[in-house]
């Protein structure tokens, strides 16, 4: 636990707060700006004694529903949340997640998605939904042009897509891989409808899905190289990349690399040209 930093950022927030607004009276002179700590310790629940030992940084622990408590009365946004809890060596509970709004493709996500050609990228959202790709990344899979009206999702084809079972070499391994990294990718987004439903219509319509989902294996995301047979460019080795998009929350992008000593995004671009 950071104490000294975590009782610096208490007192900042306590001083951003304008008593007034959170039912205190305005009269008497206040040497400084914002609330007095007796007055965060009423709001909060929290002891005065407790609340000064944590901003003078002289304890050792906290627990989490402390935090909240000081959270919630000092109206932190999110991120400030989150520092708090990080400060105390914690980690902030997680609100049931909202349904997922509309996923913004905008003009610079789309000239990053352009500008990394001729190595395929796609951005996925937070239920693995495509949400755009680039020309690279239909090259790399043609039956992507099936979906331009709805996109599809990510685990749904590679689960149920037999062209895609054909393309990936290493298509058993990346079912093993896909559902472990999914199923801790759901622990960010708890209660989250879209995943539940997601899960249940796989589960549904895949033997093999459903199988790996009731192992429980779990796995963090892991750069590895991909093998594919591609039936115009041949066999293709790329490094596949997972990235944050961290204005939107949820978004990743996926980007193909060739692996050192190939030249599979040139070979797969000259095939695609040759198709045109």
């Amino acid at each position: 636990m950071r104490g000294d930093e975590l009782g610096v950022f208490l007192r900042s927030r306590r001083a951003r707060v304008d008593p007034t607004a959170v039912g205190f009276p305005r009269g008497g002179r206040r040497r400084t700006p914002g609330l007095r700590r007796e007055e965060l310790a009423s709001l909060s629940g929290v002891t005065v004694s407790w609340l000064a030992k944590l901003e003078q940084g002289r304890a050792r622990s906290v627990s989490a529903g402390v935090l909240d408590a000081l959270a919630r009365s000092l109206d932190l946004d999110p991120a400030e949340r989150a520092h708090l809890f990080a400060l105390a060596d914690l980690r902030a509970p997680t609100a049931p997640a909202a349904p997922a709004g509309s996923p913004r493709v905008t003009p610079a996500l789309r000239a990053l998605l352009d500008a990394l050609e001729p190595n395929p990228a796609y951005v996925i959202d937070r239920a693995w939904d495509f949400v755009a790709w680039n020309r690279a990344e239909e090259a790399l899979f043609p039956t992507l042009a099936r979906y331009r009206e709805a996109p599809p999702n990510l685990l749904e084809l590679t689960f149920t897509d037999d062209e895609l079972a054909v393309l990936m070499a290493d298509h058993d391994t990346e079912l093993v891989r896909l559902v472990s990294q999914f199923r801790l990718h759901c622990t960010d987004w708890p209660e989250s409808p879209e995943l539940d439903a997601l899960v249940e219509r796989l589960a549904a319509t895949s033997p093999r899905f459903a199988a790996l989902w009731e192992a429980r294996d779990v796995a963090p995301f892991e750069t590895t190289r991909r093998v594919f047979d591609h039936p115009a460019a041949g066999r293709l080795e790329f490094d596949h990349h997972r990235l944050a998009v961290l204005d939107q929350p949820g978004l990743q992008l996926v980007v193909y690399t060739p692996a050192a000593g190939t030249e599979s995004a040139d070979r797969l671009a000259r095939a695609d040209a040759g198709s045109r």
